[in-house]
């Protein structure tokens, strides 16, 4: 009879992803795992996988998502489904993109900022719903100190506003149109969803500061839902490095340089949690944030990510690394 502790996990992994997995379970399973347990593994690359488990806020269930899962966000060529509209020479099309240098912040910047993105599905039907939210909980920013080797949180949803603006969505930063923003009384914000050919950018209000030169990555973890079934969108996660916590934009990167960005998730009215981070999945493992160090990945079922339904519209799919 399997024993409690045995699970499926199906997570869309080539074999050099799997083995950034297998080094996290290596760790993790003298604690997690009692004498002849057994974790299953079914490797899938193409057809969907099981339904989602229902979540809430990662506050209320006293873990943030497995680092199994936030592997597979960041890892190229796994987005579960794609932006309408977005240009398909942008970098970020498909999902999950760092810049050259791995992300990390210009030596003489002191700020930086969650940034998350929402579009409409690609290959779905046009539809929207003036009426119909999109809801943002425990949106937290931490940046790792190399000095240190420590992770420090410069953003917290339940001290820091999050505001944002529908924008075109071909991305262009001068398209802004006014969006409404509510703080909810259970410390989540909810806002308009995007109307027919205009996508959703966030960001908090105040920006997260560090010293110059101290800081050589960022990790951005978030929990999102609809509150519509009849929406189709995807949502990634990202952050922005600022030349300082009032630097105002210029065009051309002058002030600010993306860190980079996670894979598209495809949202419902159950939440999802989105993470990102601009290290190597290496430096990850063997450093995690703070919200994952205390993950039980044996106690809560690890979210099955589905292959994409279409095929991207973007013009090239980056091989898993």
């Amino acid at each position: 009879m399997p024993s409690y502790f045995q699970r499926v996990v199906r997570l869309p992994l080539s074999a050099a992803a799997f083995g950034h997995v297998a080094r996290v379970l290596a760790r993790k399973l003298p604690s997690l795992l009692p004498i002849g347990a057994v974790l299953i593994f079914s490797i899938t690359v193409s057809g969907s996988a099981s339904a989602d488990e229902p979540m809430k806020p990662s506050s209320q269930v006293g873990a943030t998502a497995p680092a199994l899962d936030i592997i597979a966000q960041n890892t190229p060529g796994y987005s579960e489904a794609f932006p309408a509209g977005v240009p398909k020479t942008y970098s970020w099309c498909n999902g999950s993109y760092k810049p050259p240098g791995g992300g990390t912040p210009p030596p003489e910047f002191t700020a930086v900022t969650a940034v998350g993105s929402v579009y409409p599905k690609f290959g779905e039907p046009a539809y929207s719903n003036p009426d119909a939210r999109i809801v943002v909980a425990n949106a937290r920013t931490y940046v790792h100190l190399h000095a240190t080797k420590e992770w420090l949180i410069v953003q917290d949803q339940s001290a820091h506003e999050i505001t944002g603006a529908h924008f075109e969505a071909k991305g262009s930063r001068a398209s802004g149109a006014e969006m409404k923003i509510e703080a909810q009384a259970d410390g989540v914000t909810a806002m308009d969803s995007p109307p027919p050919g205009r996508n959703i950018v966030l960001w908090m209000v105040k920006r997260g500061n560090y010293a110059a030169g101290s800081v050589d990555a960022v990790y951005v973890q978030m929990d999102i839902k609809t509150t519509n079934p009849k929406l189709k969108l995807v949502a990634n996660v990202g952050a922005e490095w600022w030349r300082d916590p009032a630097a105002a934009y210029v065009q051309g990167q002058t002030n600010n340089r993306g860190a980079g960005n996670s894979n598209w998730v495809e949202l419902s009215t159950r939440w999802s949690t989105l993470a990102f981070f601009s290290s190597t999945t290496a430096q990850f493992e063997a450093n995690p944030p703070p919200p994952l160090v205390e993950t039980d990945l044996g106690a809560r079922p690890i979210r099955a990510r589905r292959a994409p339904e279409t095929p991207s519209p973007c013009l090239s799919i980056p091989a898993p690394r």
